[in-house]
């Protein structure tokens, strides 16, 4: 019997043993659970504070160009950010609203000073669109017309040429100008040239442009369709660079090489022309479509001896070479010669602009006011986008403010500062659109000085050649 009490003594022993085991197990396991949930909510409430540490509340370039995006505006696009707002209060999203007010709870709770909170705003509510508008903004450059001007020291003595009334451009846009040169294609520096030469000449000609090579293809089955497309894309008349600029670069290069078709059709335009008429091709190689450019040449000019036809072959090979001279010299004109793109365009500047006497209105090559505003308009848009993002990020955080005032998450003075600096802070992106637009126009005006410095320095040595000679300015 005492035996059996002591084995039942044992087994109550034993039950008990595990019983603390299995509860021990049980309070550790609760435990680790807690704080697991413990560690996983401080991890949570950090990572909005994570986002803040490196945000500096005053607006600036550098502090904005280093600011992350907002944690909430991933769906944010450059397009939807940067449009015009006007005079209405832009909204913010209902969709953000639902997003933004479990996060401020968050925010909150982790921290009531104010300056953290502010931090804790712009690491959910920033723009993720500063860098980009900056960059954009800070590589901003006038687009001035380069003027070309004849530099005297190349001038000879004697009798200067007189500019005519109208200059036709003919340019060859055949599929041989899709091929490099200097590592440029072709096509590419003739327009560049081209659209420079005619701003000079424009001054004191009529301007017409005709292309030719640009339809079809190279292919023996369009060589009908591409040799009978010659096309006056600027109509003869009052040089206009928007127009100009528009015509040369409607057009790509593409197939044959009709010529004399080109000068056929200079020749029927001068025809109608009172005055004399100068004809200038560029082009890189000779007639493809079995016309005869010479004759061409020479009926241009029968009817009417002060015409000329002058031609640059750019970067030719000498079969070409030789047809195109024979051109010119029955045009009465000028052959030269430009085997790279800094010798084309040398050549444009040296030979084919009129003469002294005919450039003294080089000066009005600098940009003109209309010029100018237009400039301080392209320098405008990107600070102006930077101040319509800042306005729309400084009511997402009004917003912000609203809702946590109104929940109590805040206090009243809380509330107050904080609209306060919602305000202040839209103020201040005022204030840095204005000082990168102030900028940009600088820019512009530092780049139409340099021009008229350049013109201004010409004329003066210009006059100065025209004493030595004996020339009454």
């Amino acid at each position: 019997m005492k035996r059996y009490a002591l084995w039942l003594l044992f087994a109550a022993l034993i039950l008990s043993a595990c019983s603390n085991d299995k509860e021990k197990a049980a309070a550790d396991s609760s435990g680790k659970e807690e704080q697991k949930q413990e560690d996983k909510k401080e991890k949570k409430q950090e990572s909005i504070l994570a986002e803040s540490e490196n945000i500096h509340l005053e607006v600036s370039e550098e502090s904005l160009l280093k600011l992350t995006p907002g944690a909430l505006m991933d769906g944010l696009t450059y397009e939807k950010d940067i449009e015009a707002i006007e005079f209405n209060v832009p909204e913010t999203d209902p969709e953000l609203i639902s997003k933004m007010t479990p996060k401020l709870e968050e925010l909150t709770n982790e921290t009531k000073d104010t300056d953290s909170i502010k931090k804790g705003l712009l690491s959910l509510l920033a723009s993720p669109n500063y860098k980009e508008i900056i960059e954009k903004s800070n590589a901003y450059t006038p687009d001035f017309e380069e003027p070309y001007l004849q530099d005297p020291t190349k001038s000879e003595p004697g009798e200067e040429k007189k500019a005519s009334e109208q200059a036709i451009i003919l340019l060859d846009a055949s599929s041989s100008m899709l091929l490099q040169a200097g590592g440029k294609i072709k096509m590419d520096i003739a327009k560049s040239a081209v659209k420079s030469f005619a701003q000079t000449i424009g001054q004191s000609s009529e301007v017409s442009l005709v292309v030719y090579g640009h339809k079809g293809s190279e292919a023996d089955a369009d060589k009908e369709i591409s040799c009978s497309g010659v096309e006056e894309v600027y109509p003869i008349g009052k040089y206009s660079k928007k127009e100009f600029h528009e015509a040369v670069d409607s057009f790509e290069s593409k197939g044959w090489t009709p010529l004399a078709g080109a000068i056929q059709k200079a020749a029927e335009m001068s025809s109608g022309y009172d005055g004399s008429t100068t004809i200038y091709i560029v082009s890189d190689g000779a007639e493809t479509c079995d016309g005869d450019p010479v004759s061409a040449s020479k009926n241009l000019v029968k009817n009417n001896r002060s015409n000329t036809v002058n031609i640059i072959g750019f970067d030719v090979d000498g079969k070409a070479e030789n047809q195109l001279k024979a051109v010119a010299e029955a045009g009465n004109g000028e052959y030269l010669k430009a085997d790279n793109p800094d010798e084309l365009k040398s050549t444009i500047q040296y030979e084919w602009l009129p003469s002294a006497g005919d450039l003294a209105w080089a000066f009005t090559l600098s940009p003109s006011p209309w010029e100018m505003m237009d400039e301080y308009k392209l320098g405008e848009v990107y600070p102006r986008q930077l101040f319509t993002i800042g306005r729309r990020e400084a009511h997402r955080i009004l917003d912000a403010v609203t809702i946590m005032g109104d929940n109590g998450w805040i206090t009243a003075e809380q509330r107050s500062e904080l609209r306060d600096w919602g305000y202040e802070r839209s103020e201040q992106m005022k204030d840095l659109y204005s000082e990168l637009y102030e900028k940009n126009r600088n820019t512009a005006d530092e780049q139409r000085d340099e021009i008229k410095q350049r013109v201004d320095e010409w004329v003066e040595k210009m006059k100065a050649l025209k004493k030595d000679r004996g020339d009454i300015w």
